[in-house]
């Protein structure tokens, strides 16, 4: 009896034992599946901090094939996306230093896309078969640059009020007049751009952009006699009563293009028109969440819609938004021929530094200058305000300044900052004073009332042979302003497109 029980005594142990091995090697190989899995999240997103929808789909194909070991992050056989949403978002925020992932185009779904056409008496003639044809190849060229179904798309006609397009997308843009085929839909003899933008703003949902087409006039059905400054001041009011608390969520892209123009125009106080026959300007105004306009710059299947300079006329743009709708990569660098001083990134900086100790001064000249490398790739902001310092606020308990910014040439890519300018664009070339032992640095991108808007408007239209009559648009900056105002009014502060924040510690 003593010999059984020592043998079932045995048995157990070894039971227990086989047990013990099987649950070791079984946590040994999830977590050999976690740790390939976030290997693979650092190639995918360690660089840009984006995660696309390219990157997305190696993420599932890699879930996929490790399901068994990796089962915590399905439900009901499928993935649950926010569960891995959530898992990214962690593990980078727990790196050193902390990452914030921006997710483009998660779900590998295209954005949806609402497109508005203005068919108002004074934007008949920009296609008129007279005309040199730029202002429907624009269009064209936009629409058929998205990715996806396009006969999924929406189409609006709108004027007195916003109405269905009653063909397809795909007879809409083999049309050889858009303008005849839309004739007697609404009210071509004013625009209510109360309706119109409140549609354009206010319904556009999420994972989807709306696209408006219009020549940006305000109007009303009785302007005859009006004084101007009543019709801006109108203006103004109107854009406050639309543009409220939806702006903090959504971001507005305006371009201005210019097109061959033949045909009747219609001055705010002249409701029979004169003929014109030359350039007049016109816009399109892209509309979506933050996320989604930002989505536009990162995923690539948008890279050709994006490309809004290819656009025949295009002349300039401007981004509406509150604060912060970019992350852009940024770093510190250790070697660089434009350094003066003495420094050492903080123990711990790998993927970039953003912390330097040790400061001290240039021994010789007694200046202090650093470099910081910064990534402004794929932005909906043009190259020249990017780069003009006087476009940056800085924050900061000493003096700094942005001596210069330019772009990353073959000769800047040597040394100890190679592995941090692989990732960036530009290189900030930062002045402080040499006194400065301890700061915490915050440089912001403001996000400034456009001086194109400004000479791209005009009080009084009512003379087509006037000098500036070709290149600008009727009141044009008090719509404009309206909405910034109103963007304004909801930032966190002063509008900004992005900031970098940088410390020195002794």
């Amino acid at each position: 009896m003593k010999r059984y029980r020592k043998t079932l005594k045995g048995l157990n142990a070894m039971i227990l034992l086989t047990i013990a091995l099987s649950l070791t090697l079984f946590v040994s190989c999830r977590g050999g599946a976690k740790k390939d899995f976030n290997a693979l999240l650092l190639e995918l997103a360690g660089k840009d901090a984006v995660i696309d929808a390219a990157d997305w789909q190696k993420i599932v194909t890699f879930l996929d094939s490790h399901k068994a070991k990796l089962d915590d992050f399905y439900d009901d056989g499928s993935i649950d996306e926010e569960d891995v949403r959530e898992y990214i978002t962690e593990f980078f925020a727990n790196r050193r230093p902390a990452m914030e992932i921006t997710f483009s185009g998660v779900g590998n779904e295209c954005l949806a896309v609402k497109f508005y056409l203005e068919r108002s008496g004074s934007m008949v003639p920009y296609d008129s078969p007279q005309g040199k044809g730029e202002f429907k190849k624009a269009i064209v060229d936009l629409l058929n640059a998205l990715p996806g179904n396009a006969d999924e798309n929406t189409l609006y006609v709108v004027n007195d009020a916003v109405y269905n397009y009653p063909k397809g997308f795909r007879a809409f843009i083999t049309d050889n007049n858009i303008f005849d085929s839309t004739k007697g839909i609404g009210d071509p003899q004013y625009t209510d751009f109360e309706v119109i933008l409140d549609s354009v703003l206010n319904k556009t949902k999420d994972n989807e952009i709306s696209i408006l087409v219009t020549d940006m006039i305000y109007s009303t059905k009785n302007m005859s006699g009006v004084n101007p400054q009543k019709v801006f001041s109108e203006a103004e009011g109107m854009t406050h009563a639309v543009f409220k608390s939806e702006v903090k969520d959504k971001s507005l892209l305006v371009l201005k293009l210019s097109a061959s123009y033949v045909g009747k125009y219609y001055p705010y106080n002249i409701p029979a028109g004169v003929d014109y026959n030359g350039q007049r300007p016109y816009y399109i105004v892209i509309v979506g969440q933050n996320k989604d306009i930002a989505r536009l710059t990162t995923d690539d299947r948008y890279k050709d819609f994006r490309d809004f300079t290819k656009l025949p006329g295009f002349e300039e743009q401007y981004l509406f938004e509150t604060s912060g709708v970019y992350k852009p990569y940024y770093s510190f660098l250790l070697s660089g021929t434009d350094l003066r001083g003495r420094f050492k990134a903080k123990k711990g900086s790998s993927e970039r530094v953003v912390a330097l100790e040790g400061v001290e001064a240039d021994r010789n000249s007694g200046d202090l200058q650093l470099e910081l490398a910064v990534n402004l790739d794929k932005m909906l902001i043009e190259e020249k305000y990017l780069t003009n310092p006087e476009n940056y606020k800085i924050e900061a308990k000493s003096d700094v300044e942005i001596k210069e910014i330019r772009r990353i040439t073959n000769s800047d890519d040597k040394g100890a900052s190679a592995k941090f300018l692989e990732k960036a664009t530009h290189i900030f070339v930062l002045k402080l004073k040499p006194a400065v032992r301890k700061d915490e640095i915050e440089i912001k991108l403001l996000n400034k009332f456009p001086l194109w808007i400004n000479s791209s408007t005009s009080d009084d239209d009512t003379n087509t042979s006037a000098p500036g009559f070709s290149s600008t648009t009727f009141g044009l900056r008090y719509l404009m302003q309206g909405i910034y105002d109103c963007y304004k009014k909801n930032a966190d502060g002063e509008p900004y497109y992005f900031e970098m924040e940088l410390d020195i510690e002794e």
